[in-house]
């Protein structure tokens, strides 16, 4: 559903946040929250636009919260997508929407392993603090344009969170001046390769035809990834991505990351190593 035409015209209409499960403790507990204290990789709720009131149940995906009683209708996806049509339309956007924030992360680490896995080039600004609110002024018209909007993953560059983000992607020197880094990261989302690096001074013009050019450059060469055959390949390669928190679920939510096969508990500690799914988790 989230590949239909209709369904990303229509999520234009919500503000859509991916909770990074297994990035932080903090981020955990949001998942409890919307999970009744278990704890589960996804949850799905539409809130109201203050983010406090819940508009759906929770559950693990759109089909559990917004799903009718009984089988799921044979065009399941067209009913889940009316329904998310007619709460949007309870709520009808305010403002311009050139002046959308733009996406962020918690570290430029995740941000690289999440566009491996959405297979979207990683457009990175390296900007000082002081200049920060200045170049997010001037660049939200253009990743908000509707011949780039979606297209590329944003990040916002963010002292210690990025430490070792020039290593990974091969800058061995720091530019002069501001600078947007289009990044093609690697097929398990570990490194990368700037394509290109564009002037924070540039006309937004320039900018935002140097990034359709370096898309349609990556579009025309990305072979799309088969999931199944990416986890057996990251598995032969012994490729590992490291999280803030131990990678498993509490589903009986009683506080510990159950076992494996549902026997017993695991009481690992601290961070956790999962293998590279080319996913963000």
């Amino acid at each position: 559903m989230f590949s239909q035409k209709e369904f990303i015209d229509l999520s234009r209409k919500f503000v859509c946040i991916r909770i990074e499960s297994y990035e932080s403790e903090e981020n955990q507990q949001m998942v409890r929250k919307f999970l009744n204290g278990s704890f589960a990789n996804t949850a799905f709720c539409i809130l109201s636009p203050d983010g406090e009131k819940r508009l759906s149940r929770s559950g693990r995906g759109p089909a559990s919260v917004l799903g009718r009683n009984g089988p799921m209708p044979e065009d399941g996806d067209a009913e889940l997508i009316e329904r998310l049509d007619e709460i949007a339309a309870d709520y009808p956007p305010k403002g311009d929407p050139s002046a959308a924030e733009l996406q962020d992360f918690n570290a430029f680490r995740q941000a690289l392993n999440i566009s491996s896995g959405d297979q979207r080039l990683l457009a990175y600004i390296d900007v000082p603090a002081d200049l920060m609110p200045a170049a997010q002024e001037k660049l939200k018209p253009v990743f908000s344009h509707e011949s780039i909007i979606g297209k590329f993953h944003v990040d916002l560059s963010s002292g210690d969170a990025d430490a070792g983000w020039r290593e990974a992607v091969g800058v061995h020197s720091e530019l002069s001046s501001p600078t947007l880094y289009v990044i093609q990261p690697d097929t398990f989302g570990q490194e990368g390769k700037v394509i290109t690096a564009v002037s924070m001074s540039a006309p937004i013009e320039q900018v935002m035809k140097d990034l359709l050019a370096a898309n349609d450059a990556y579009a025309a060469s990305e072979e799309r990834k088969v999931y199944s055959e990416h986890v057996a390949a990251g598995r032969r390669e012994g490729v590992f991505f490291e999280n803030g928190m131990p990678y498993g679920e509490d589903r009986d939510g009683d506080g510990e990351i159950d076992g494996r096969g549902g026997k017993g508990k695991s009481k690992s500690k601290g961070k956790g190593k999962g293998k590279g799914k080319g996913k963000g988790k």
